[in-house]
């Protein structure tokens, strides 16, 4: 599996969302994908593996855990509320539970932005 590439396409399914910008606030390998400037994905290599860290409500985290061994509690992250997904030869997530996660995440981040800061994103274009 070429990780690399994979890296490339997560990022590009999360940039297809509404608003969504990808930022390096912490450094050139962590891609940190923002709406309204705030984090809804963490997407970054580690030990060979590809972490994309997704905030989640904390009464659904225990259940993909427990439904998924490619699920972890959020790495760096408060695991109250955030989850990984460790995609690796053994990654056993559908894509379309993938995907549910991430738009799961970003409409978490979006409910909690300023009325002012929703309006903006709504009525951006993704260049």
């Amino acid at each position: 599996m070429n990780y690399e590439q994979t890296l490339q396409e997560k990022v590009a399914l999360c940039l297809t969302l509404q608003g969504a910008k990808e930022t390096f606030p912490f450094d050139n390998k962590m891609h940190a994908l923002t709406i309204g400037g705030k984090i809804f994905a963490l997407i970054h290599m580690y030990h060979g593996d590809l972490f994309v860290s997704v905030k989640c409500q904390p009464e659904k985290i225990d259940q993909l855990r427990d439904e998924y061994q490619s699920i972890i509690p959020g790495y760096h992250l408060n695991k109250k509320h955030w989850i990984t997904l460790v995609i690796n030869e053994k990654y056993d997530v559908e894509p379309k539970i993938e995907m549910a996660l991430i738009q799961n995440s970003y409409q978490l981040i979006f409910d909690k932005l300023p009325k002012k800061a929703q309006y903006t994103v709504k009525f951006s274009t993704n260049d």
